[in-house]
């Protein structure tokens, strides 16, 4: 039995995003190895280490800027752009390290730009390939980018350090990030009606219930409506508590597991990447049964929330009172594994609410990472100074408080009914009216 053409650019679309991603994120692990027996590095310097993993925001700011602008072109073009920077920019980031930091900080800025296709393509491919039917698991598929590219990275970046020298990390990367975008290209279209790859039956169940008139009647995005939706800012509250989190251990992660606990790379490397493979199975489970749920949705999207946050506030706790290394580690992969999900849950609240105008949440959802980069180095660099478990607490606490917030936030203010200034709610309003 042949595989449906969906689940091929679900896959497709995750490999080139995350291949992407795991490009920026293999510095966090390749930085140790860089740094071993170094004396001269510019990433000694604390500022400019600093200005270093901020670079990265930068970039994903000024590759969001483009993206509204080049929705002209189609999702496929875009992403190929988008992809071949990325791709360069990668290739080139050992050479620019030898030539000193300005140098270092552009290449990573152009590896940052690319990232802003990565909440902008789930969000298109969740709203024009996925059917009604199957979006929690589209959406489990997709943002596994969140789950595979630590992995990928870290275990990349893990055994390169060990038998060839950390460049080669991204050389090896940039090449499976280069196939991945050929076969994206060959494979995806803008249109599900044009794709010759795809049966008219599998057609038909990818557009059943979206409706081309909904799209027809609202093809300018009502900017004014939509950024009063009480839901719109929950989202967006979620996603920066959500990633803000995320981006501690995906950032800071491997460095506080080696410098603070004691870990080995490898061990750090193996112990990350394994997290997120337990994420990975926890999203495609937790998605089967949010397809499955016979309750409102709105009601499942807030007590889903809740089931996936608390626990993670709680491990969040956990770190701050418990010292043991062993202990530590294990409550860092729990949390990623748990934390993790969250992302399902806001994507498909989007989804639903927003439908037709989803990329616009999305750019949204991505401005909230450009904050989160550019925030997090400054706070870490306040709060922790000496690199001790104590300081790293107070880190800890803070994104604590930052999800107990977004918790009270989502279950107040969430509906994941289509809003009147979707196409669906104008489709509807036409049918009723005699």
């Amino acid at each position: 039995m042949a595989i449906p053409v969906r689940f091929l650019v679900y896959g497709l679309s995750t490999s080139c995003i995350t291949l992407l991603y795991a490009l920026r994120l293999a510095f966090h692990s390749t930085i140790i190895c860089q740094l071993e027996n170094s004396t001269v590095s510019f990433l000694l310097d604390e500022d400019l280490k600093q200005y270093t993993f901020q670079s990265v925001g930068f970039g994903l700011a000024v590759g969001l800027v483009p993206l509204h602008f080049l929705n002209f072109l189609g999702t496929r073009n875009v992403t190929t752009i988008y992809g071949i920077i990325g791709i360069l920019s990668a290739l080139f980031y050992p050479t620019s390290y030898q030539m000193g930091f300005y140098a270092s900080f552009v290449t990573r800025l152009l590896q940052g730009a690319p990232l802003g296709i990565l909440l902008w393509l789930i969000a298109k491919v969740a709203t024009d390939w996925t059917p009604k039917t199957e979006t929690a698991i589209a959406i489990a598929i997709l943002t596994s980018v969140y789950q595979l590219a630590p992995f990928v990275a870290q275990i990349s970046a893990a055994e390169m350090c060990q038998y060839f020298g950390w460049e080669y990390t991204y050389y090896f990367l940039a090449v499976l990030c280069a196939i991945s975008h050929i076969a994206f290209y060959f494979v995806y279209t803008d249109r599900v009606e044009d794709n010759q790859l795809a049966s008219a039956e599998e057609k038909s169940l990818i557009l059943e219930g979206k409706g081309k008139s909904g799209k027809q009647v609202s093809e300018n995005v009502p900017y004014s409506q939509l950024l009063l939706d009480p839901t719109v800012w929950a989202t967006w509250f979620a996603n920066l508590a959500f990633f803000s989190s995320l981006l501690v251990f995906l950032q800071y992660g491997p460095l506080y597991m080696n410098q603070v606990l004691g870990f080995s790379v490898r061990i750090t490397g193996y112990s990350g990447g394994l997290a997120h493979v337990f994420c990975l199975f926890a999203k495609i489970v937790f998605g089967k049964v949010m397809d499955k749920s016979q309750m409102d949705m709105t009601k499942r999207l807030k007590a889903a929330w809740t089931v996936v946050e608390i626990p993670s506030l709680a491990l969040l706790l956990a770190l701050i009172m418990l010292r043991d290394v062993y202990i530590q580690m294990a409550c860092i992969v729990i949390f990623i594994t748990i934390h993790g999900v969250a992302i399902v849950i806001i994507v498909k609240t989007q989804t639903y609410r927003s439908a037709e105008h989803n990329h616009v949440l999305a750019n949204g959802n991505t401005l909230c990472v450009v904050l989160c980069l550019f925030l997090q180095p400054l706070i870490v660099k306040f709060l922790v100074q000496s690199n001790t478990f104590d300081e790293w607490s107070r880190v800890f606490g803070l994104h604590a408080i930052l999800i107990l917030t977004s918790v009270i936030f989502f279950t107040c203010k969430v509906d994941a009914t289509p809003a009147k200034w979707t196409g669906i709610q104008k489709v509807e309003t036409k049918i009723e009216e005699p």
